[in-house]
């Protein structure tokens, strides 16, 4: 079977995966094995830094493998854009079973979604109706920074450095901003964002 790093904020979760995946007959690394460059990551609702980390090698001879689990809708386009060799993306209520095939899967070089997260991401990449309602959820502060810079012309890069994080992080905020304005576009989150008073042009 697989080796896999786990990466868990909370001891909790992280003790009921690494139950899981032993289940399958997985071998679970801890934290300080991160440089086993064959291991797939699993991380449970990863932040920027973890991220971050999990696409380092994205220019390497060989990229990483990861499943995430996560119940944010624009996650799996950012995972898209990641230059990972192979990812999955489940809800965080994913069973072992599952689990075990987004392993499988990530590690063989695949790509795989489940049904809800496949259906609100792929209305965002693709700009379906159904994926145009607002989400209810604030916007951080770093992701209004970042809205004002894309407005100013700003390309991801750009934003990067104005705001002193890493091209990635910035194309994670980036993803999540449009997905909470219901956006399918850069343009459109600029034009959503001023009709709403979020920034001004």
């Amino acid at each position: 079977m697989s080796t896999v790093l786990l990466i868990a904020t909370l001891p909790s979760v992280r003790l009921g995966l690494a139950s899981m995946l032993a289940e399958h007959g997985h071998t679970v690394l801890s934290d300080d094995q991160a440089d086993d460059a064959m291991a797939v990551w699993v991380l449970d609702a990863p932040d920027a830094v973890r991220l971050d980390a999990l696409v380092a090698r994205r220019y390497a001879d060989l990229p990483r493998a990861a499943v995430v689990l996560t119940d944010e809708p624009a996650l799996p386009v950012v995972l898209a854009q990641a230059g990972l060799r192979g990812w999955a993306c489940l809800g965080r209520e994913t069973d072992a079973d599952q689990l075990d095939l987004a392993v499988r899967a990530a590690e063989a070089g695949l790509v795989l979604l489940d049904l809800p997260l496949a259906a609100t991401s792929l209305g965002h990449a693709l700009g379906t109706p159904a994926a145009t309602g607002a989400s209810s959820e604030p916007l951080t502060p770093r992701e209004l920074q970042g809205l004002q810079l894309i407005a100013q012309g700003l390309p991801n890069k750009g934003i990067a450095r104005q705001l002193g994080i890493s091209e990635n992080t910035a194309k994670f905020h980036v993803a999540s901003l449009t997905g909470k304005l219901g956006a399918a576009s850069r343009t459109e989150a600029v034009t959503l964002a001023a009709r709403r008073g979020l920034i001004v042009l």
